[in-house]
């Protein structure tokens, strides 16, 4: 069974919620991949926002048990065109594959997260806010606005992670000023950001790079 022949279905409130996380997405890069899965009652999806992180949210799916799974990478803007809002359910036709999406490819793991730091989503907001607004008030008079964002974001932010992967938060709606928990925790290779309402990964060491070959003669 190809990706694009799978529908299923989605109570309105989390498919509400879906469409909306989309959205944003698509605000910041109208050309983001997703990476979709489907696994037991739930959905989830991968995102790569322009801030070198990962995005994952999971949202509770309705239909058969077991419901057929898939994994399959789209542009987000053409699987939120996808969803069809019928009152009490949303419905999604999984749309064709597309090639490419390497950036998707590799996955953090789900097993293995150690030390665990909580804190709180509203004490977080504060200290983004400030580093956006310092960004704003520097960029205009330095040549070079990339160096600086690099600068600004690879900061230490919460829990060992740099500022780049609360400001994705932030920006996607993850973090809120709120009393919501959050958490930073690290795994070989990641680290990762667990709020309430999705999860920001990024790496701690780059991908092993493939090795190059070269014709013998």
């Amino acid at each position: 069974m190809s990706e694009g022949s799978v529908t299923i279905e989605m109570a309105a409130h989390e498919g509400r919620l879906l469409s909306a996380h989309l959205g944003r997405l698509c605000g910041w890069d109208p050309h983001v991949l997703v990476r979709a899965q489907g696994r037991g009652k739930a959905i989830g999806v991968y995102a790569a926002p322009p801030m070198d992180v990962l995005s994952f949210v999971a949202l509770p799916i309705l239909g058969p048990d077991p419901t057929p799974e898939f994994d399959t990478t789209v542009a987000a803007s053409t699987l939120r065109q996808a969803m069809q809002d019928h009152d009490e359910h949303v419905e999604i036709r999984l749309p064709e594959p597309l090639v490419g999406g390497e950036v998707l490819a590799v996955l953090p793991p789900s097993e293995g997260w150690q030390l665990p730091i909580p804190g709180v989503s509203g004490d977080l907001v504060p200290v983004v806010d400030e580093a956006i607004a310092e960004f704003r008030s520097r960029a205009a008079s330095v040549p070079d606005s990339d160096r600086l964002a690099r600068e600004i974001w690879d900061r230490p932010g919460f829990g060992g992670l740099p500022l780049r992967v609360l400001h994705a938060a932030r920006r996607l709606g993850f973090l809120t000023d709120d009393a919501s928990r959050v958490s930073a925790a690290t795994c070989t290779g990641w680290k990762r950001l667990t709020t309430v309402r999705g999860q920001v990964f990024i790496r701690t060491v780059p991908p092993t790079a493939r090795p190059s070959l070269a014709v013998v003669r």
